[in-house]
């Protein structure tokens, strides 16, 4: 029996469907100042872990946001976003990070996908 090739690429995209990998919804923290940046070079021991960190000022005590690593794995910020939030920070501008959980040896990071800067 000859099947027809959209009844096969109609089966051929749901089976796609079935097994790829559903894209995390990223959350927004509110905007608020960057209390502390930390970017790791792979001579750091962490660097395995994630390759860099950003504090925000609402909640420093309890989170960080991180990139990179097997902590945050596929989850890199290019180097002028790491320029970008220096900037943010040195200037004191408000930044929003965008952020997508990550789960590494049963402990939960918060991964960046993104973020926004505004001036307050």
């Amino acid at each position: 029996m000859r099947r027809s090739p959209l009844v096969l690429a109609s089966a051929l995209a749901f089976v796609t469907s079935l097994t790829a990998p559903i894209a995390a919804h990223a959350d927004t923290t509110p905007s608020t100042g960057v209390a502390q940046l930390m970017v790791l070079e792979p001579g750091d021991a962490s660097y395995k872990l994630f390759h860099g960190a950003v504090w925000l000022e609402f909640d420093k005590a309890q989170n960080n946001y991180r990139w990179g690593g097997l902590q945050c794995k596929g989850r890199e910020l290019s180097d002028n976003s790491i320029q970008i939030l220096f900037a943010a920070f040195r200037a004191e501008y408000t930044v929003a990070v965008e952020y997508v959980p990550s789960e590494y040896k049963g402990k939960t990071f918060r991964c960046i996908t993104g973020f926004s800067i505004s001036k307050t």
